[in-house]
């Protein structure tokens, strides 16, 4: 009798631990995925180019506020908002990998009166896309989009060009994801953002990335 009743609480005891388990909470990863970030603006084309550079699929982006009180993490509209004021006060896409104190690569967007001439650039430096008015990728890292997009900021008359730029911390770059990884994210979140402000059709980024040109 003692035996069987032995047994029997056994029993319980394991059908009380294994119900214990099955109703536990599944474990979350930390940080937000690449289709969360950069206020969900890197679409099926951007979110692998970015995973590829940074060899992961989690990330964290800057929280609280700037000196204007506006919010650090990225927003389509606020950036949008802060075309023509200066760099410190603009609104920037800003990616770290989860528990890194050094971001990814930072996108920042700025209207512009011009552009330089993507045919009298060097090749020695810079890889040449054709994107837009002027796209390249830079051989120490990084990318700049220039496309059309008539802005006007407070008081001032309309620019005809909006300036898109991605920086890189190095050390944070998988070294054998490539320039086109860069500039299809890069281009990605301008598109968005050409979205944003209503001038998509003047602005012409495609959804797949070209080659960079050769020559």
């Amino acid at each position: 009798m003692r035996s069987k009743a032995r047994l029997a609480l056994t029993g319980a005891l394991v059908a009380i631990m294994v119900s214990g388990c099955s109703d536990a909470e599944p474990e979350h990863p930390k940080g937000l995925s690449p289709s969360q970030i950069c206020d969900g603006a890197l679409g099926p084309v951007g979110a692998p180019a970015l995973e590829r550079i940074s060899g992961t699929d989690r990330f964290t982006e800057l929280e609280g506020s700037n000196g204007n009180g506006d919010p650090n993490a990225f927003s389509l509209p606020l950036a949008a908002k802060r075309l023509h004021d200066d760099l410190s006060d603009r609104n920037q896409c800003q990616l770290y990998k989860v528990d890194s104190d050094f971001p990814v690569l930072t996108i920042d967007f700025e209207a512009r009166e011009g552009h330089s001439d993507p045919t009298k650039v060097s090749t020695d430096d810079l890889s040449v896309y054709p994107l837009g008015r002027f796209a390249v990728t830079h051989r120490g890292g990084g990318a700049t989009l220039v496309y059309s997009c008539p802005t006007k900021g407070d008081g001032e008359e309309s620019t005809p060009y909006i300036r898109a730029r991605l920086t890189v911390t190095k050390g944070q770059v998988e070294p054998d994801s490539t320039d086109k990884d860069q500039m299809a994210v890069l281009t990605a979140v301008s598109r968005a953002m050409a979205e944003e402000l209503g001038c998509a059709t003047q602005a012409k980024l495609p959804s797949e990335v070209p080659d960079a040109l050769t020559g």
